[in-house]
């Protein structure tokens, strides 16, 4: 979330992705719509909405890739004076998914009740506060929007150093990655299918 150096020479301006994939989500009934958010420059329970709001107007279609960004200029727009270290980036990553998952989960699948004679909208015995306490990230939840169609959103991840297989391996369901060879996508590939069955 920041505009990049080489701007002067190339359009890099960039649309905020959910407003974006809102309009098209209006527009198309059956293509995947998957914004990219970082878990480094947002909070999670922002976020857990955005996609939930997201998830909700598209019947079903909202994706996430997640990212940590690896572009230092972002930290000056967020009120830091320094871009966090790479493992710190998928230290807080592991924890912001724990908790954004624990969000969309608040509301139990027949939470929603909306019946009309008795005027009961919701059955608050089935949502409940996550109450989460980490070495990151504090939040008390419930989601404030129930149970979206899938869910939560599809997670995505394209991290490819040791942190990044690491985290798409233990949380992605699926991962787009780039190689120059075969072989070296197919390296990758099974590097990745091994770290995804030793976590069982």
């Amino acid at each position: 979330p920041s505009l990049a150096d080489n701007v002067r020479y190339a359009s890099r301006f960039r649309l905020e992705p959910f407003t974006w994939l809102s309009a098209i989500a209006a527009a198309t009934e059956r293509i995947g719509l998957i914004a990219t958010a970082s878990t480094t420059y947002t909070e999670p329970y922002n976020l857990a909405r955005l996609f939930s709001s997201l998830d909700h107007l598209s019947g079903g279609r909202a994706g996430w890739n997640i990212v940590t960004t690896g572009a230092p200029q972002a930290a000056g727009n967020f009120g830091l004076d320094e871009h966090p270290v790479h493992a710190e980036r998928y230290d807080r990553a592991r924890e912001f998914v724990e908790v954004v998952t624990k969000l969309w989960d608040s509301w139990e699948d027949e939470a929603l009740v909306v019946d009309q004679k008795t005027g009961v909208f919701a059955d608050t015995d089935r949502i409940h506060e996550i109450n989460h306490t980490g070495r990151r990230l504090r939040v008390r939840g419930p989601l404030n929007l129930p149970r979206s169609p899938q869910g939560r959103p599809v997670y995505v991840q394209a991290g490819s150093s040791e942190h990044g297989r690491s985290f798409a391996a233990a949380h992605a369901e699926a991962v787009f990655t780039a190689h120059q060879t075969l072989r070296s996508g197919q390296e990758f590939y099974a590097d990745l299918k091994a770290r995804a069955a030793a976590l069982g």
